[in-house]
This record gives structure tokens, sequence and C-alpha cells, in this order.
């Protein structure tokens, strides 16, 4: 099974950052803008993921040479990948139909790491609720975890957290409850919700 995936890299010329959104065939469905840091790179990657699910953030265009492409555009307006050209309003509509169904789960690949090894373990990335976040450690706690994504955990009887991963280690994807740990790689998709019972 061919797994869709965005291909991280810097660009010798500017050495700015860009990403490809590649579908499972290996065809290149988005391009980004140029970013000046990975981590804002890693963040324009979450976005893609999120607004792609957003028919109302594709906006369709026709190039000079009359072929229609689309841009992806994020909840500001600002442009965060855009397609080839097609012949036809039919491919492109087919090009946001891929982007829609790959972007959500496609795995992260960062062509910046030689040889692409693991990352030294200080630079290890993770997206939580959407956001990049840079850890050290291998190992997070449920704990560790929402105070990464909230600024600081609540321990009372009210506050419920609810938590739930993919692409981790040991599991393609799953749920964290307290007490539990989470070995972690780069790449690996948090999300955390906070629910008052009050």
């Amino acid at each position: 099974m061919h797994i869709s995936k965005f291909v991280l890299f810097q660009s010798t010329k500017n050495h700015e950052y860009y990403f490809h959104l590649k579908a499972g065939n290996g065809e290149i469905i988005l391009d980004s803008e140029g970013y000046t840091t990975k981590a804002s790179c890693l963040n324009g990657i979450a976005s893609v993921k999120e607004n792609s699910q957003n028919i109302d953030r594709f906006k369709l265009l026709i190039a000079k040479n009359e072929e229609h492409y689309f841009n992806l555009v994020a909840g500001n307006g600002e442009i965060i990948g855009s397609s080839e050209t097609y012949k036809s309003k039919q491919g492109r509509d087919n090009g946001i139909q891929s982007v829609k169904r790959n972007a959500p789960d496609a795995e992260i690949i960062d062509s910046t790491i030689e040889n692409n090894q693991p990352e030294p373990e200080n630079e290890i990335t993770i997206i939580i609720n959407g956001r990049p976040k840079v850890v050290q450690e291998k190992k997070l706690s449920f704990i560790e975890i929402i105070k990464l994504a909230f600024g600081s955990y609540i321990e009372n009887d009210r506050t419920v957290y609810t938590m739930t991963y993919k692409k981790a280690v040991d599991k393609h994807q799953g749920s964290l409850v307290l007490g539990e740990e989470l070995k972690i790689k780069t790449g690996v998709i948090i999300n955390v919700t906070s629910t008052d019972k009050s």
C-alpha cells in the first residue's frame, strides 16, 4: 500500500524551507510557499492538514495559459499551498479531492536530515493540536502532553482531558489516559481536548 506524504526540504538557492504533498503514487499534488524556518514550515503542513478539509479554503484560478489550478488558503486568506496546472476543470477538481483525501493522514518526511536518519533527541518535532512542538524526550507522559498543549495541567474533579494520537512508535493510532506514557518520534500527531463538567 502506497502512503501519501509531506516531503519537507530546504532550497539551496534561498535556503528557505518548502514542502510537497505527494499522493500515494508519488505525484506532487500541492506545493508550499517558502518559509524562513523549519518550525514555520511544519506549521504550514499542519495548516494544510486542517484547512484541506474545508472546501471553502480552495480557491479556483486560471493561469495565463488558460489552464486551471487552485490555491489552498488558511482562515486569514494566506496561501499555504498551490496545485499544478490542469488542462480541464475536471482535472483540477480531481486534484482538490486528492488533497482532501491524502493530506490528513500523510506522513511527514524531513529530507533536511542527512540520510533521513532519526533526529537527535533535542530535535523531535511533534504536532499537538495542529501546532509543531519540539521536545527532547522520546517518551512523554499524559500530563506532560497536556502541559505542552495548554501550558498547564489542571487537577480537579471538573476538568476532563481526552487525548488521541496518530503515527506513534508502538501504535499507528490510539488514545492515552492519565498515568500512561507515549513513545514519540518526529511526525507524531496528538489531539488534546479539555472539557469543564461544571
